[in-house]
Parts: structure tokens; sequence; C-alpha cells
């Protein structure tokens, strides 16, 4: 018997999460047909099936002179301003213990110039992805969370800026927070358009329609996934984009990330403390802009205006302030809990 999309849909909440990914993006004719006609994907396609999963790390000092910019990630200081990933330091980092890691997509701003890609092009896509670093000490394998967050276009209009965010853990149902044994983990964050009406945009716009969600953005996960099963999820959303050219407005393979010395120390490598607050997640070719004008801006409702603007006034002068440059500003609450004593 053929399983209804509605079906598939519900599926989502259940075990069979990954299960039920793969089975809509396959059961519709629509999606199931080859874009012959479609050019090819490659780069973007061996993103997701090998670059995503390379260690990176996270470019917090100079500008990319690829073609693809890269995820910056910039901490918010209500003291020191915006500093990059780097500069954050360890003070307040806590020995050991456990994490749970909150993240919220407060607000999406899009550069001029991106507005007028995202108005030209079929659709946009937002993933995020969590991983342990070490599993929970009942299982032998770690776990992922992922998140997407689907990005339309409707009468090719812009959301407005009230509309803009984007919450992972509501993705996720009951447990909204991620588990992060001895506080380390792994983290990407991927913003991409695409030019046609793909495979991709069409499982969107499906979901969209069969959820009744009218939101202009909106999202869709997969919680608690064991890491090879992540591993199916990138082959998949390859498949799913390969056939339509794909627009990065940033792009960023696995990037480690701490809340105790005992993750940081355990790590050879780039890495990214987490700290209780605000991030920026800048693309690496815009930097520059925000780099240049961040001693006049601060972060108010999750937007970037001028320091001492109105609480009034914050969503109007958040269109206008950083035009040139897209972001993200991204909640992060991350607790480590202390590990339980030691017994002899």
């Amino acid at each position: 018997m053929r399983t209804t999309r509605r079906n598939v849909l519900r599926g989502f909440s259940a075990a069979g999460a990954l299960s039920a990914f793969a089975c809509l993006a396959s059961d519709h004719p629509a999606l199931s047909q080859s874009a012959q006609d479609e050019p090819s994907n490659e780069s973007a396609y061996d993103f997701w099936t090998h670059g995503i999963r390379e260690v990176a790390a996270p470019r917090t000092r100079s500008l990319d002179v690829t073609n693809t910019p890269h995820a910056v990630f910039v901490f918010y200081d209500k003291h020191n301003g915006f500093v990059t990933g780097s500069d954050i330091g360890d003070a307040g980092l806590p020995d050991r213990g456990d994490l749970n890691l909150l993240v919220n997509v407060d607000h999406i701003h899009l550069s001029r110039d991106d507005q007028a890609k995202f108005t030209h092009l079929e659709g946009g896509s937002l993933r995020i992805d969590l991983q342990q670093a070490s599993p929970l000490p009942s299982l032998s394998e770690r776990l992922a969370w992922t998140a997407i967050a689907g990005l339309l276009a409707d009468e090719k209009k812009i959301p407005t800026a009230r509309e803009m965010n984007f919450d992972p853990g509501t993705t996720w149902g009951k447990l909204q927070s991620v588990p992060l044994p001895d506080g380390g983990g792994h983290w990407t964050w991927n913003f991409f358009l695409q030019h046609r009406k793909s495979r991709w945009v069409q499982l969107v716009e499906l979901m969209r329609k069969d959820t009744s969600l009218l939101a202009p953005i909106f999202g869709f996960g997969l919680p608690a996934i064991a890491i090879t099963a992540l591993q199916t999820v990138d082959r998949i959303v390859a498949e799913l984009t390969r056939d339509a050219n794909t627009e990065w407005l940033f792009q960023s393979p696995d990037i480690f990330v701490y809340g105790t010395k005992k993750a940081r120390d355990s790590f050879e490598g780039s890495k990214l403390r987490l700290k209780q607050g605000m991030y920026v997640i800048v693309p690496s070719t815009q930097v520059g802009y925000l780099s240049k004008q961040a001693s006049a801006l601060e972060i108010k409702d999750g937007t970037i205006v001028p320091k001492n603007t109105s609480s009034l006034d914050v969503f109007e002068a958040s269109t206008q302030t950083l035009p040139e440059v897209t972001y993200l500003t991204v909640g992060i609450t991350a607790r480590a809990s202390p590990a339980p004593p030691h017994t002899t």
C-alpha cells in the first residue's frame, strides 16, 4: 500500500524520522523524477557527501578568497562589543561537566544583494547540525540533531524583519536542548539558495503545504539520530539539491565547539567556545563590513542596530543597518553541570 504524504510527515515526530524523510523525498512523483534538463551541481554534491564532515577551523580573522563564503562566528559581549571566536576567551569556563545546549536563531538578515537574489530564485534553506563529541554513558554511538529551515519567497516578497527567525528546538519535539557529554561537540551552519525549483525546493514546498504552515520560514528536524544516520541525511540532501545550481550564502564544515576545559583540552585543532549569549554568523566575504562599523553597533532584540537605538525603532533601524551584510543572530544557552564526585 502506498504511503500517504501526510502519514509520512507524522513520522517525523517518531523514531522513524530518518526513514520518513527518505520516504517523503522519494514518494511524490514530482520528486522522484530525475531532472534531466537541469545542470548537475557537483560542487554542492561533493560538499554534502564529503566536505561537510571535514573538521574545519572557525574562520574568524581573515577574509576568504574562494568563491564560496564560509561561516564566521562572532560573539557579542555587552562590555567588549563584537569579538571573533578566537578572542572570546575562557574566563569562567567550567573545568568539566556535561553541557545542555539550546540554540535559537533570533534573526535572519539578508544583505541588499542577497535580498535581490532571493526574490529571483526559487527558495532557500538554513541547515543546522549539532553532534556529540562523546556518546551518552548508556549508548555506544554518538548522537546528532539536525534542523532545517525552509525559506520560500511567496509572490517573490521578502519576509518582514519580525518574521525572520527560527527556533531549531521546536523541530525536535519535547527535547529542545542537546546534551553534550563532557561539554564538547561539533556544529555546522549552512545557508543556501537554489536557482531552480529543484527536488529539494519541491520537497520544502510540499512539507509546508501538507502541514498547513503559512509562515515564510518554517522548519523540520531530525532529533537524536545516530552519527551514521547523519551521514545518510547528508547523502539525501546531496541528491535532492544536485539538480539545480546552489547559491551559497555561507558554508560551514564541522567545527568543534566546547563548553568545558575538559572538552577544550580533548581536541587538537581550531575550536570555538560556547558561551551563553548572542553569536553573529557572517559570511567570510562580508565580515570586513561588520568589522569597520562594529564599534558603533549593538545587538538589541536580536538584531544589529546603532547604539542607543530606541526599542520602538529597533526593527526599522535593523533594515537600514549593515545593508552590505547577510547575518544570523543566534542565541546560545550553554550550561555545564558539575561532574559527579569520584568514589574510591
